[in-house]
């Protein structure tokens, strides 16, 4: 059965639970959060302050033992360690009091050969600074991605469902983002950024397709989309896995898995949720 019969024989309406309910579970997984920590998704310290001391080694860390050597001088300290083919790179984050130069040699005592390192340190205001700066960036970016889809569309149902699915590829990304443990940083809220307009491209290119053009019955139209949409997110995510399994640099690494969520995500949240709204719409509208 190939994908043509496979979607005439379904009912489009129920393949739009598959993208609710992933949507359902991504917020439940952030109020959860919030409930428990007080905050809706984890921030690294350019958003909420602290030290970070970056280092780069060929050798395979342990970092429950380097974590257990480090929190016995140090306190609570988070660490994590982003693999690539130029090394390892291991990120240390502590509060802000601390010495960064003794924990480098700490960690040079504990038995790391270090190659290369940098610190970083940013004060609890500079974060809050910096965190509501991304914020404000990022609602005037919906609001003008928006008011250009309106403009395109001129019509409330195709344009809404544009800006639902943008919507929902951003919060389902930031729930899975908690369940594997990656911080919104800097870094992170470039990807999601990234994903917002990339987001876009897929819901327009699937909305011109059923509302502009006329040849071809609605199922003809959805498939060419398909298809279409497919092989753009499917080649996208072979370079973004290149880049990930490539670089052992952390602001890569993260860029590179907040897009791989992404778009794993905008795959039913396009193909699924706004492709059932539109044959929805245009099944109402008689606009065949």
């Amino acid at each position: 059965m190939n994908l043509r019969e496979w979607y005439e024989k379904t009912n489009y309406k129920k393949l739009m639970l598959i993208p609710i309910l992933i949507f359902i579970i991504c917020v439940a997984i952030l109020f959860y959060r919030e409930s428990t920590t007080g905050e809706f998704f984890a921030k690294s310290i350019e958003l909420k302050g602290g030290t970070q001391t970056s280092i780069i080694t060929n050798q395979a860390v342990n970092v429950d033992s380097l974590k257990n050597y480090l929190s016995q001088k140090y306190g609570d300290v988070e660490i994590r360690v982003a693999s690539g083919i130029g090394g390892n790179s291991i990120l240390i984050r502590a509060s802000e009091d601390i010495n960064q130069t003794q924990l480098l040699d700490d960690v040079k005592n504990y038995g790391i050969k270090v190659n290369s390192y940098s610190f970083e340190k940013i004060g609890a205001q500079l974060g809050k600074s910096f965190f509501a700066q991304t914020r404000i960036a990022f609602i005037l970016a919906f609001i003008f991605m928006g008011i250009v889809v309106f403009i395109i569309f001129r019509t409330p149902a195709p344009s809404l469902a544009v800006i639902f699915a943008a919507f929902s590829d951003i919060i389902c990304t930031l729930g899975i983002m908690q369940v594997i443990g990656l911080e919104l940083s800097l870094a992170s809220f470039a990807g999601l950024m990234m994903v917002l307009g990339y987001s876009i491209d897929t819901d327009i290119l699937l909305t011109t397709r059923l509302l502009k053009r006329r040849h071809g019955t609605i199922i003809d139209r959805s498939i060419s989309a398909v298809k279409t949409g497919l092989t753009m997110t499917m080649t996208t995510l072979v370079a973004l896995s290149a880049l990930y399994l490539a670089s052992g640099a952390r602001t890569l690494h993260e860029i590179a898995t907040v897009l791989i969520i992404a778009l794993l995500i905008d795959i039913p949240n396009t193909w699924l949720m706004n492709l059932g709204i539109l044959r929805w719409w245009i099944d109402r509208k008689g606009l065949r």
